[in-house]
Order: C-alpha cells, then structure tokens, then sequence
C-alpha cells in the first residue's frame, strides 16, 4: 500500500513540475526548442492521464483530461437517451445535441495546449438542429392576440 501511495505522489510531483516547467511560455510551440517542446508534450501527457493534472488545463476536468472526456461521453449517451424517451422519440434534435456535445471536441489536451497556442474544448457547443432558422430570420412567432 506504501509503495502505491509512494508512487501516486512521484507521479504527482513529478506531473507538476514538468507542468511548472512547460507553463513557462516563451512564444508558440512552432517557435520552441526541442527541449521545450519535450517539456509541453510531457506536460501534455500528464495532463491527459494524472487525476488533478486535467483540472489546470480545463478546470471541468479532475480526473485526467481523457478520462473526464470519456465520462463526458458515457454520460451524454445516457442523457440523449433519457431525453429521447422523456419526449416520446419526438425530439431528434435534442438528443443528436446532447450527443454532439458528448462526443465531439478534444479528447486528448495537445501539447500547442499546454504552450497556449489552443485551448481544448471538452464540451463544445452543439450547432443549431436542422429545422431551426438563424437568429432573425425565423423562428418561435408568438401567436396572435
């Protein structure tokens, strides 16, 4: 069990301080050395894997980035699906943007993430449903009076 505990906190410590390391922004990732572009892949890589290490590139995400994606998914299957039944299979569109929600976005955080060129998109927003108009040209009519 020592042993266990002993080598979360290496991890750890070792996670953040490649993270401390990567954090230190000198421009882009294309304009980087190699030794620092190694920093921000590890950095990226830590990130994606070591609980708490996700949290300081998206603060959605504390168990690992990865792993907070894919809960992210699971659960939007479970979601669309209670939404679908909850409507009676009548809201398509409902469901399809819970699932696009789910699925789509980063699943990885990159290491242009961590140097601060990008920012991962864990939950992006879902674009609008097929029959919908855009914004003035359209849309709910109130009835008349």
């Amino acid at each position: 069990m020592r042993t266990i505990r002993r080598g979360i906190a290496v991890t750890l410590v070792v996670g953040c301080a490649l993270w401390a390391l990567a954090s230190a922004r000198a421009g882009s990732f294309d304009d980087a050395s190699t030794a620092r572009r190694m920093l921000y892949t590890a950095g990226a890589v830590t990130a994606n894997v070591v609980p708490v290490a996700g949290s300081l590139v998206e603060p959605k995400c504390l168990p690992g980035y990865f792993f907070c994606k894919l809960t992210f998914a699971a659960g939007s299957v479970l979601f669309a699906g209670e939404s679908l039944v909850m409507s009676g299979g009548r809201d398509m569109d409902q469901s399809r943007a819970i699932l696009y929600r789910g699925f789509s976005g980063d699943w990885v955080v990159t290491p242009r993430d961590i140097a601060g060129d990008t920012r991962p998109q864990v939950l992006p927003e879902p674009p609008p449903p097929s029959g919908e108009h855009p914004e003035g040209s359209g849309g709910f009519v109130p009835p008349p009076r």
